[in-house]
């Protein structure tokens, strides 16, 4: 179990292949989300500061700092992220906001690896490729992020060969959640009997000036609108 044969050539799927599919724009749906910590970009607490640390270090993709989570994930108060890092699990990490060069750092990718290492996830496949440069969500003000038909549009999804009965996109922060919305979109019109979620090693707290504690395993759902923008609950 954990994959269905695909009698078909793999190929790649990108906006206007899926958008031929879906016609007119993009139907909005939604999907589940895990995440292990939890920061707050302007809390100036010490707890706030070593948050950032902390997400600071996932993006450069520290394996020490990813590893640390591991005993975390395997503690029970983290069993709500079961379903999302579970044995029959495919982990596919996010791409970078531009396409990457060959031995460029991919923190989602180091991410995948850390995790399946460490026994969580049955695999690990590359099937999401950025094609094009978009703005880095991280850069940009909030009215300015990209929207999900930008990254729709700068990404492909190649459909594999033996389809997985469960994938997770996995990504290193969890902001609005658009490009992990837009990759998971993508997967499941080349996957369609598939279950995606989506999971992040740290969230953002925007809301929050301060956070009273960085490892928070939690889950919510991500939703998306025919404005191109998502909303996070929680």
């Amino acid at each position: 179990m954990g994959r269905r044969f695909c009698a078909v050539r793999t190929y790649r799927i990108s906006c206007s292949t899926f958008q031929t599919t879906l016609p007119g724009a993009y139907v909005p749906s939604s999907y589940e989300y895990g995440t292990f910590a939890n920061y707050s970009p302007r809390g100036n607490s010490e707890l706030s500061r070593r948050s950032k640390g902390t997400c600071a270090a996932i993006k450069r993709g520290r394996v020490d700092i990813i590893a640390s989570a591991v005993p975390h994930l395997r503690d029970p108060k983290a069993d709500n992220l079961k379903p999302f890092l579970g044995p029959d699990v495919t982990l596919v990490p996010a791409p970078r906001s531009a396409p990457l060069p060959d031995g460029a750092l991919w923190p989602a990718k180091v991410i995948c690896d850390v995790l399946h290492e460490h026994g969580f996830g049955q695999d690990v496949q590359t099937y999401l490729t950025r094609t094009k440069a978009v703005p880095r969500s991280s850069n940009s003000p909030a009215a300015e992020r990209p929207l999900v038909p930008v990254h729709l549009d700068s990404i492909e999804a190649e459909r594999p060969f033996f389809v997985p009965d469960k994938i997770t996109i996995v990504d290193d922060v969890l902001t609005m959640g658009r490009t992990s919305f837009a990759c998971a979109e993508l997967l499941q019109a080349v996957c369609p009997d598939a279950e995606i979620r989506i999971f992040a090693m740290i969230r953002t707290q925007g809301l929050q000036d301060d956070i009273e504690k960085i490892v928070d395993p939690a889950t919510g759902i991500i939703v998306g609108y025919p404005s191109g923008k998502t909303h996070r609950d929680p």
